[in-house]
């Protein structure tokens, strides 16, 4: 004998664990929709997953430079200098 309807939504505790903060190019920009991960901001997908994430002191995560405000402004005067001679170079008469 059956005690409940099959009528009724059966209720999950997954339903109400806070969702993953992450933007996805799937979803248009705007949050994935995935549970997080307990403990954790991020899904499994987006890195919230057992072992994942850089160790403490991690020296592999150091920035290299290359785009630093100093390093872009070094290119781009770098840049115009080429574009300079060039442009001088045209008016001389030498290719």
């Amino acid at each position: 004998m059956k005690t409940s309807s099959g009528a009724e939504r059966k209720r999950y505790a997954f339903e109400n664990a806070p969702r993953c903060g992450a933007r996805t190019k799937h979803n248009n920009g705007s949050p994935c929709r995935l549970a997080a991960i307990r403990g954790k901001l991020r899904c499994r997908v987006h890195g919230g997953g057992k072992g994942s994430g850089a160790q403490r002191g991690n020296i592999n995560a150091l920035k290299h430079g290359l785009m630093t405000a100093e390093a872009r402004k070094f290119r781009k005067a770098v840049k115009m200098a080429i574009n300079e001679s060039n442009r001088i170079a045209k008016e001389c008469g030498i290719s």
